[in-house]
């Protein structure tokens, strides 16, 4: 059995996609968005209402594998996490969800020699987030572990904080260029006693993002600020200029930042207070590039 994740393709259905014609939808140029990073490469096509990916791009996403089988045309998807699989042959409007049988409803097909299946059908059966964002004509794919989805339910801020920056970040705008270079690991801020909100700051950037649905989504993003006029985002402590897109947040009252000084192998955090006045400062220990960052506060686990 020969395995290659590049002698295949897939399809991925969109129902909300909508066209006059194939011609028409065809010369569409599409983007794709996997797990919060922008799939270049991946050429997606539209033909007959249906967008066309790459199958490596189901590879991309974390906890899928994706194994092809030459003798017998058939595709098989892994959910690593779940064991569950996931299995299209090309031809057959048939497809088996574990030892399930349902209907594929487009057949996976063979287009001067690679081999397309549906992507949507794939996503949805696997417990992937599949979505149409109309505004970009972007594709956004992604999937967050269920460790990090349970981390992020936990009653404990610390753990629900840590795996809210490690979810899926995804922003369908184009960034904003760095205004510094080098430096450390960047800055979180919590609003007190939050964890389904932040702003990270890196680099001259600052960008804020809320989570929904097991992602966090890039609702603003600015150019910090050292000069004055500016326009506040955490009073006395970031602002920005007029170089931003979005709905620029503005956090008041206690504030709880989280900074990686990863050359170090340390995490400074603590608390602001409403006037951007340090009132609790602490630090630990964080070896070979640790991602959980955040740490507890005193005053927050009572």
């Amino acid at each position: 059995m020969k395995k290659s994740l590049f002698v295949c393709s897939l399809i991925l259905s969109l129902a909300m996609l909508t066209a006059t014609g194939a011609m028409a939808a065809s010369s569409q140029k599409l983007s794709l968005n996997i797990n919060g990073s922008m799939a270049n490469g991946q050429n997606p096509i539209v033909m007959d209402n249906v967008t066309l990916v790459p199958i490596r791009t189901v590879s991309l996403i974390p906890n899928l594998k994706v194994d092809w089988d030459n003798k017998s045309k058939t595709v098989t998807v892994t959910e690593s996490d779940t064991k569950n699989k996931l299995k299209l042959t090309v031809g057959s409007n048939s497809a088996y969800v574990n030892d399930k049988k349902v209907s594929v409803g487009v057949n996976p097909t063979v287009k001067e020699g690679a081999v397309y299946v549906p992507f949507r059908f794939i996503g949805e059966a696997l417990n992937a987030k599949v979505l149409w964002n109309s505004d970009t004509k972007t594709v956004v794919i992604y999937k967050p572990s269920q460790t990090l989805l349970q981390r992020y339910a936990s009653n404990k801020l610390e753990e629900s904080r840590n795996a809210a920056i490690q979810l899926p970040r995804i922003s369908l705008h184009e960034k904003l260029a760095s205004t510094e270079e080098g430096g450390d690991g960047g800055t979180y801020y919590f609003p007190n006693k939050q964890s389904n909100n932040f702003i990270y700051a890196y680099r001259g950037i600052a960008q804020y993002a809320v989570v929904i649905d097991g992602a966090a989504w890039v609702k603003w993003e600015g150019q910090i600020s050292t000069s004055k006029p500016n326009k506040s985002v955490i009073p006395n402590v970031l602002q920005v200029n007029n170089k931003e897109w979005g709905d620029r947040p503005i956090f008041t009252g206690k504030i709880d930042f989280f900074k990686d000084l990863w050359k170090t192998e340390q995490v400074k955090f603590g608390t602001f207070d409403e006037n951007g006045k340090i009132i609790y400062e602490g630090e630990k220990a964080l070896p070979n590039k640790g991602k959980d960052i955040i740490a507890t506060i005193p005053a927050e686990a009572k």
